[in-house]
């Protein structure tokens, strides 16, 4: 079972790896936000309304929701996720360098979307190919690797502003996608397909059909449950982030480089809050590490329209960071309870459902439309307390771990 062990003895190529697989892991969480930095300076490019605004952030999260399950379950099947995260990757790149020559809203679409379906491939196979590679230190790889998520969500965003300061929008999607040429070749250099992985087990994975899979992952109700759990949070935080440059121009009157910063507060206090999750689930176990972060998440969300300060919104911003953060729960949950086999097919189905927080845009651009960005963040803290009614319907058996008191449920 995950526990949380103490840093190991590793050679220098270990740190390493460690680093170019938490580095691409940023990366790929930084696609996830990358046009909401610059997206006051796209509205006003484009000349987008409320909806086409939400139209074009739910595109990536569309993108990412339909291709991210089959292409985990192809993972699991074939063994070829290091190949699949290259050229998932790759496409999501190019996608969004090429951004720079489009100025028509629904080439952006598709970009966008194109650019979802290729990132999808991120959360099961770069966790899988981690997961294997670190197998005998997995607790301690994969809470780093955890971490390399935000510091990617966190720096992008100050280095898209500090671009579009001096260049524009377009030459700041396009710069902040150009690391994936370096990384990508590192990935490809030092990792190894089913590395970690007995010959019988990477066998046995590659017998697998399509429809077994599929069954035993649905039969496994706390990974249902966690994915619901883990949509609804990120119906909230990807409506909250979404409209944040929004709320911030109309409210506060702040420039691109303030939202800039209101981002990556967020994000960074993110980074820095993923070790106490990962506290919280080895001391009180899922359902009690899930309920405060992310009934205080809904309560933050909540006061973001109402805050007529800019430090106010700055504090709220790191705030929401602080709690809203919960994948290391997640995923600590998943691995506990998920056969090792599937795992790839585990993750890929929590996410491909977490994909359905492309909806979220969607709403509240209607909803600002109709009535107000106000009843849009309110919309927003209600699915985030809808999330903590659903993970209080995790169960599982206690079991033993280093702390007799953690009861994993």
């Amino acid at each position: 079972m995950t526990s949380h062990a103490e840093k190991p003895s590793w050679r220098l190529g270990d740190y390493f790896d460690l680093s170019v697989i938490g580095l691409t892991h940023g990366l790929s969480d930084g696609f996830s936000n990358m046009l909401v930095p610059v997206l006051a300076l796209i509205v006003m490019d484009l000349d987008l309304s409320p909806f086409e605004v939400g139209a074009l952030l739910s595109a990536f999260s569309l993108g990412q929701m339909i291709f991210q399950y089959p292409l985990s379950i192809l993972a699991d099947n074939t063994g070829r996720r290091k190949l699949m995260l290259l050229v998932g990757m790759g496409l999501s790149a190019a996608s969004f360098i090429a951004m720079m020559w489009v100025s028509r809203f629904l080439p952006m679409c598709v970009l966008a979307f194109l650019a979802g379906a290729g990132n999808s491939v991120y959360h099961p196979c770069g966790t899988a190919l981690a997961a294997n590679r670190f197998e005998r230190d997995r607790a301690f790889a994969i809470s780093w690797h955890s971490l390399g998520g935000n510091l990617g969500t966190s720096i992008l965003p100050l280095a898209q502003a500090a671009v579009a300061a001096a260049a524009g929008w377009r030459a700041a999607v396009g710069a902040c996608a150009a690391p994936a040429i370096a990384l990508l070749p590192l990935v490809n250099a030092r990792f190894v397909e089913g590395k970690g992985e007995s010959e019988r087990e990477a066998g046995k994975a590659a017998e697998l059909k399509v429809f077994s899979i599929v069954k035993r992952v649905v039969e496994n109700r706390n990974t249902v449950w966690l994915a619901a759990t883990y949509t609804l949070r990120g119906m909230c935080t990807k409506g909250m982030i979404g409209f944040l440059p929004l709320l911030a121009t109309s409210k506060l009157g702040m420039t691109t480089a303030q939202i800039g910063v209101a981002v990556s507060l967020h994000f960074g206090f993110g980074m820095l809050a993923k070790p106490l999750m990962g506290i919280l689930y080895n001391r009180w176990g899922a359902r009690a590490a899930l309920f405060w972060p992310m009934t205080l998440l809904g309560v933050f969300v909540l006061a973001l329209p109402f805050i007529g300060w800019r430090t106010g919104f700055y504090i709220l911003s790191a705030l929401t960071g602080v709690v809203g953060f919960v994948s290391p729960i997640i995923l600590t949950a998943a691995a506990d309870f998920s056969e090792k086999d599937i795992l790839a097919s585990s993750v890929g189905f929590i996410y491909t459902c977490h994909g359905l927080s492309f909806l979220a845009p969607l709403l509240g651009g209607w909803l600002a439309g109709q009535v107000n960005l106000d009843a849009s963040y309110f919309c927003f803290a209600i699915m985030s307390w809808l999330a903590v009614s659903t993970s209080m319907q995790l169960r599982g058996k206690k079991q033993i771990s280093d702390n007799p008191g953690r009861e994993t449920t």
